[in-house]
C-alpha cells in the first residue's frame, strides 16, 4: 500500500510538472535576460546569502526561477509521498524573492476556478488544527476553489480513504497595505487579507461537525 501510494504521488508530480512548466513559459522569463543586477534584487530582511550558496547560486536561480520552483515542488512531492507541507528552506525563500522581483502578484482572473494544492507553508500564527491538517495533506486530497465574483475560496481536504472531508470557507480582500513595488517600479498586489468564516468536518455517514472558530484576519 505504501509503495502504491508513493507511485501515485510520483505520477501526480510528473503530471503537475508538465502543467506547471507550460504555465511557466506563459509569464516567467529570465531576470538576467532583462538586464537585472542580482546584487540589487529585493531580498528578505536578514536573508543569509552564504547559506543560499552565494551570489553565483543566486545568479543561477535568477536565470529561470519559475522552472527552479517547479523542480523543487516536484522533488518535494516525490520525496514525501505526495505531502504538500514543505518546511522552509533557503532555496525556497530565495526563489520566492526572485519571483517577487519578476513583478508578478495576485491576479483575480488567473486564480478563478479550481486548484490542486502542491505546496503549502503555514504561518507561525496559523491555528493548530490547520497546521495538523496541513501536515497530512496529499497532492490528490487537497483542493482550493476560488470564486472571484464573491471574493471567496473554499478549501477542501480529504482523509486518505476519501471518507472524511474538512471544508473551510475563506473570504479574501485585496487591501492597500499589501501592495508593493516591483524591481522596475510597477505597483503589484503581493498578498491578500483572508478571513476564515466557516469550518466543518464530515466523516462518512456521521453528522457534520462544525469546528469552533475565532475570526481573525490572516495574510496569505
Amino acid at each position: 500500500m505504501k509503495h502504491h501510494a508513493i507511485n501515485r504521488a510520483v505520477l501526480a508530480a510528473a503530471a503537475i510538472a508538465s502543467l506547471l512548466t507550460n504555465e511557466v513559459t506563459a509569464f516567467s522569463g529570465s531576470l538576467l535576460a532583462r538586464g537585472a543586477d542580482v546584487t540589487k534584487l529585493k531580498l528578505p530582511p536578514g536573508f543569509d546569502i552564504e547559506a543560499a550558496g552565494g551570489w553565483s547560486e543566486i545568479e543561477r536561480l535568477a536565470a529561470d526561477p519559475k522552472s527552479e520552483l517547479v523542480s523543487l515542488i516536484v522533488s518535494g512531492l516525490k520525496g514525501s509521498g505526495g505531502n504538500v507541507d514543505v518546511l522552509s528552506s533557503e532555496k525556497l525563500e530565495m526563489l520566492e524573492s526572485l519571483l517577487l522581483n519578476c513583478g508578478k502578484g495576485f491576479g483575480a482572473d488567473l486564480v478563478d476556478g479550481e486548484w490542486v494544492s502542491v505546496l503549502s507553508r503555514q504561518g507561525k500564527k496559523s491555528p493548530r488544527f490547520q497546521k495538523l491538517v496541513n501536515k497530512r495533506d496529499k497532492v490528490q486530497n487537497s483542493f482550493a476553489n476560488f470564486d472571484i465574483s464573491t471574493q471567496t475560496f473554499l478549501n477542501l481536504a480529504y482523509t486518505p480513504h476519501q471518507r472524511g472531508q474538512l471544508k473551510a470557507l475563506v473570504e479574501y480582500n485585496p487591501v492597500p497595505d499589501n501592495h508593493d513595488l516591483s524591481a522596475d517600479g510597477k505597483v503589484v498586489l503581493r498578498r491578500i487579507a483572508c478571513d476564515i468564516t466557516d469550518v466543518n468536518f464530515k466523516y462518512w455517514k456521521l453528522p457534520k461537525l462544525t469546528l469552533p472558530l475565532k475570526k481573525e484576519r490572516r495574510i496569505s
